[in-house]
């Protein structure tokens, strides 16, 4: 009867401790499973799992939460649903040299995920130190490799990409277990003490391009205009050439005809062509016929003279 006793308290402890070696894991969680100290395996699947009780360690990892952090600056309030969040600069963090040799300060976040719990626990010490220094590194050798107006605004979202491309592959070359979702250079300024200065400049890059768009803006006006307009020169020009090329054709004709007329008959045509000419001139004018009867005195009323 005591064996028995002590069977079941033997039973009921190795119980209790087979039960404490039960956990669950989450959708979005892995586990990692160490045996007296050294990696076992890396649990990927939600459920309950089971490990051995003091001689199994668990650290559960939730690889599906979006991680953040920041350079340049620190939240030092998230803000709420009535109130705005609050930032503070660190300036020995931000001010970059850019390619053109032109100072800036640049406040940047990346935000990444843990995509292997294993790589993130074991391949490295300190995993946030570590991609702290790569990501300042890939930032401030991007802002070096570009001018002061590509990192302001020019090609500032495809120096995010080129940041966010390069800053991963060093993690993968690291075994980190970090995915990097995104990149964001959020404030890129001239330092204050030359702010105004760059004020000033942006303004007349401003006021030039402003100017540039007018030129081109009349240009494509008036360049249609001028070439309407000698479109309607030329086609008046053709217009008077083919007229008077037409009307050349018509006096050449009429004056060929008359010709071969006045070859055959020449008297005749040269009696026609004075009679057609005498009344061409005399049509306009008053004649008077008189009789010669030679006593009378003759007025003629000639318009216009004094006699």
């Amino acid at each position: 009867m005591k064996g028995l006793a002590n069977f079941i308290i033997v039973l009921v402890i190795v119980g209790v401790i087979a039960a404490n070696g039960i956990y669950k894991l989450e959708d979005g969680e892995q586990a990692v499973i160490t045996r007296f100290g050294e990696f076992l395996k890396n649990e990927t699947q939600s459920g309950l799992k089971w490990k051995i009780p003091v001689v199994d360690q668990k650290y559960v990892i939730r690889v599906s939460e979006l991680r953040r952090m920041e350079f340049g600056y620190v939240t030092t309030d998230s803000g709420g649903t009535n109130r705005y969040a609050e930032y503070q600069d660190i300036t020995s963090d931000s001010l970059m040299i850019t390619g053109d040799e032109n100072l800036v300060n640049v406040t940047a976040s990346i935000q990444y995920k843990i995509s292997n719990a294993k790589d993130y626990l074991f391949n490295v010490d300190d995993q946030l130190g570590t991609l702290n220094i790569i990501a300042v590194s890939t930032i401030r050798r991007s802002v070096a490799n570009n001018s002061l107006d590509d990192v302001l605004a020019d090609n500032k979202f495809a120096i995010m990409q080129e940041i966010r491309t390069d800053l991963q592959q060093i993690c993968d070359d690291y075994k980190l277990g970090v995915q990097i979702t995104d990149v964001l250079l959020q404030d890129v300024d001239p330092p204050a003490e030359v702010d105004d200065a760059f004020k000033d400049i942006v303004r007349a890059q401003l006021d030039k391009e402003s100017k540039i768009n007018e030129a081109i803006s009349y240009e494509n006006q008036i360049i249609p205009e001028a070439k309407g307009l000698a479109s309607k020169l030329i086609s008046d020009a053709e217009a008077y050439k083919a007229e008077r090329i037409s009307e050349a054709k018509g006096d050449v004709a009429s004056f060929n005809a008359v010709y071969e007329k006045y070859v055959d008959a020449k008297e005749v045509t040269r009696t026609r062509l004075y009679l057609e000419t005498m009344a061409e001139i005399l049509k306009n004018v008053e004649i008077f016929v008189t009789k010669e009867d030679g006593n009378t005195l003759k007025f003629l009323p000639l318009q216009g003279g004094t006699n």
